[in-house]
């Protein structure tokens, strides 16, 4: 039925009494949640790399980088919307709630992921137990469709909103009524670069040119391409083409085929990524160069900058390249739609400072190559526990 929820972790109805900031309660079940979901008999890349963010020793850094002194609480209750695509990012999401002292429900797709339905398991088993009372009324996680009653109830009466996805999901959700007090997060669709210097590349030693596309691949092919931190355009750092530079570019490129080796391709993927390479193939303009790394991996070499680059899209292993100044490129690409920016072989202060001195509208975050998926609780330019929680000001 179109209204119907299945509750998968937590109580119907969470309560709306706020709490301090990292309150000892939440730090202590994440940290038993981080330990339940390494007991896990069948492990995840993606749900382990949560369960290792989540423990007590990072809570903890993450309670002192926010320490000031000044008197905080949450909001009540916090409804988050993640996209169904990128897995277990609804998890992440309703720690960031619950880190800003709210309570939180939570809405997964009917089509959840398989590591989402372990995570929501993992949590309800943890939630079931005598100590964890108390965190089982501040945490609701159901699943229902996107248009159903029960969102409709939860937008109109939370005092807060995060919702991750589409320009037109995002677009839906805002025409919802909320409270006019109510805070807003939205995370719209965003596209992300990777700056590559072949210098550096080429005097890698082979075990170093596997342990970067290794972490290449995990910012890439993890994710399917799918999150917004995944980068597109990997741009090569460099004024002009040499016979060097182009072995480099091969051997960098068959390095990320073979740990591509291990990547789940399956036969839908393969299909609609050679779609989407045909397709791009026939539109593009100029002299575009195509590589195939077997059926892991392609690329596309642009001859310029393209005027719309988030209109560009890989999946799958489908990787946008461009060779030239890496300033001229991230001036070119940046929008407030490009999100991350991932390098290797460049320095990030020398990074920073041109972003901020050519006050560029994008780029909201600056990475070593493969750090693109670490979640903070400053993501996209945005601090959650600041809009989540509210300042309580008094006289000095």
């Amino acid at each position: 039925m179109k209204d119907e929820a299945v509750i998968l972790a937590g109580v119907r109805n969470p309560e709306t009494k706020p709490s301090e900031p990292f309150s000892g309660p939440v730090i202590k079940f994440l940290g038993a949640l981080s330990c339940e979901i390494r007991r896990e008999k069948k492990q995840f890349e993606l749900l382990a790399a949560f369960g290792f963010w989540c423990r007590t020793s990072h809570m903890e850094e993450l309670k002192k980088r926010y320490w000031d002194g000044r008197s905080r609480l949450g909001r009540g209750i916090i409804f988050h919307i993640p996209a169904s695509n990128v897995p277990v990012l609804f998890g992440y999401s309703l720690v960031m709630g619950l880190l800003a002292g709210n309570s939180c429900s939570v809405r997964i797709s009917l089509k959840s992921q398989e590591q989402d339905i372990i995570l929501c398991r993992i949590m309800e088993r943890l939630l079931k137990r005598h100590e964890y009372r108390g965190m089982r009324r501040r945490i609701c996680v159901f699943s229902s469709q996107r248009d159903s009653l029960i969102v409709r109830e939860m937008l109109s009466g939370c005092e807060g909103c995060v919702v991750w996805g589409s320009d037109r999901t995002i677009s839906e959700i805002r025409s919802v009524p909320i409270r006019p007090d109510a805070v807003q997060l939205n995370f719209p669709e965003r596209f992300s670069m990777c700056i590559l210097n072949p210098v550096q590349i080429g005097s890698m030693m082979e075990d170093e040119l596997k342990n970067l596309a290794h972490r290449f691949y995990n910012d890439t092919y993890l994710l399917d391409q799918n999150a917004c931190s995944s980068p597109r355009f990997i741009i090569w750092d460099q004024e002009q083409e040499s016979v060097e530079t182009e072995k480099i570019r091969v051997r960098w490129w068959n390095a990320v085929a073979k740990e591509a080796l291990s990547y789940d391709l399956t036969a839908n993927k393969a299909m609609v990524k050679y779609e989407l390479l045909c397709r791009y193939a026939m539109i593009l303009e100029g002299e575009i160069g195509i590589s195939r790394y077997k059926n892991c991996l392609y690329t596309i070499r642009l001859p310029s900058i393209p005027l719309c680059p988030d209109k560009l899209r890989g999946l799958f292993g489908l990787f946008f390249e461009y060779q030239g100044d890496w300033r001229k490129a991230v001036s070119q690409l940046a929008s407030s739609r490009l999100q991350t920016l991932t390098y290797y072989g460049i320095e990030e202060q020398e990074l920073m400072d041109f972003i901020i001195r050519n006050h560029l509208l994008g780029v909201h975050r600056i990475v070593p190559v493969g750090r693109a998926a670490d979640m903070d609780p400053i993501w996209d330019g945005q601090d959650f526990i600041a809009v989540l929680s509210r300042q309580i000001g008094r006289e000095v």
